[in-house]
């Protein structure tokens, strides 16, 4: 869970920006935004720093348990094929 969390706080600022880019429309025929980092300083300058987590329980509760899910899956395919592939 914890690297999930750690995940989560690294991505959800890249989300964001992803987001908006996505979502941008057109102003006087010129686009909203320049860029990414164009993005990202106006979402910290109108919004403030904190504002690129928005929305992090959602996220969290969504990526925490797949984390977790993953590694388990993982170790058991892991697991299945020593016992059936290698050590034949």
């Amino acid at each position: 869970m914890i690297s999930g969390l750690v995940t989560t706080a690294a991505s959800m600022p890249v989300d964001i920006v992803k987001t908006r880019i996505q979502n941008m429309r057109m102003i006087d025929g010129k686009p909203e935004y320049k860029n990414g980092l164009d993005v990202l300083v106006r979402v910290v300058g109108k919004e403030g720093f904190f504002s690129l987590w928005k929305g992090f329980t959602p996220y969290y509760a969504r990526l925490g348990p797949h984390t977790v899910l993953t590694f388990i899956f993982l170790e058991q395919m892991n697991r299945l094929y020593k016992t059936h592939v290698l050590d034949r």
